[in-house]
């Protein structure tokens, strides 16, 4: 398990002055998330008696810990270059734009792979017996190596598929599994964690993304709950600090983002896609498809 980040004082400071401003202009309702913000940073006795005092609406004896924290640590210089706080910023609304694309991505090829895990169990037999007497009917002519290539093809994806099972989820249970993976996707995304931690973060990733495919809501529930349990991944803004590092960060961000919409349009414009796409009931739909492929192995019978 990664460590928890250090606290960042200087920021810590910062927070604390606001939260004393809000005391003085009697900014009540506003203290709450900037308590909330406190008690996540990694325990020091200072604070602690700062968190106490402002739960307590101890706010006299609040403002005079405050003023010793920052006493205690003015020692320090800690100066905040503008840029570089723009720069995270800047990184953190790429580093949401690349999991909501890859949210999207994922939903769409889950989509796919249910369809295609369905139409294997429900139509796999049928075609692999109609492209077995295709196969025999081309035999000796121009069509006979197209026709044994389709059928190769086909039975090879349909045999190594057919046994795979999806879990069958009621529409309470879809919406929790699709909650819950994007929960968790944006803790352990190797796309914007720091890079010492991208190896761990994509065999996370990747283990959580074949859960979700496969419908496992137990399987995606204890991913979630050890992520938030752990604090496992530190993310890139706010593992880079120099302003070099991160205008090449950003860049690559960018290009990320470029690609995810590339492979999300191309994952749009496939025939699958539109196929499933434009079916409005999968029972139907099948059942339509399983008659007409009857129909098609009983023509090619003497």
């Amino acid at each position: 398990m990664v460590d928890a980040k250090p606290i960042d004082l200087g920021k810590t400071i910062k927070r604390l002055e606001l939260i004393k401003s809000l005391i003085i202009l009697e900014e009540e309702d506003e203290l709450e998330t900037h308590i909330a913000k406190l008690e996540q940073l990694p325990a020091i006795g200072e604070l602690s008696t700062i968190i106490i005092a402002l739960k307590d609406k101890a706010y006299s004896k609040a403002v005079v810990a405050i003023e010793a924290f920052i006493n205690a640590h003015n020692q320090l210089s800690f100066y905040i270059d503008p840029e570089v706080e723009a720069l995270k910023l800047e990184i953190k609304g790429l580093e949401i734009a690349i999991n909501s694309l890859s949210d999207e991505k994922a939903d769409i090829e889950k989509l796919i792979h249910e369809f295609g895990i369905r139409h294997n169990q429900e139509l796999g037999e049928l075609i692999i017996k109609i492209l077995q007497h295709r196969k025999e009917k081309a035999k000796g002519t121009p069509q006979q190596q197209e026709a044994e290539e389709d059928y190769d093809t086909y039975h090879k994806e349909y045999e190594a598929t057919k046994d795979e099972q999806i879990d069958t989820l009621t529409p309470e249970e879809q919406k929790e599994l699709k909650d819950k993976y994007r929960k968790a996707s944006k803790l352990c995304h190797p796309d914007v964690v720091s890079e010492e931690q991208k190896e761990l973060a994509t065999k996370l990733f990747t283990e959580l993304k074949a859960a979700y495919e496969k419908n496992d809501l137990n399987k995606v529930r204890e991913i979630l709950e050890n992520l938030e349990k752990g604090n496992f991944f530190v993310s890139k803004s706010d593992a880079i600090n120099q302003k070099k590092l991160l205008h090449a960060e950003m860049e690559k961000l960018r290009l990320r983002i470029k690609e995810l919409r590339e492979q999300m349009q191309e994952l749009k414009e496939s025939d699958t896609y539109k196929t499933v796409s434009s079916i409005t009931n999968w029972d139907e739909y099948f059942s339509t498809a399983k008659k007409q492929l009857q129909q098609q192995l009983e023509d090619y019978k003497p």
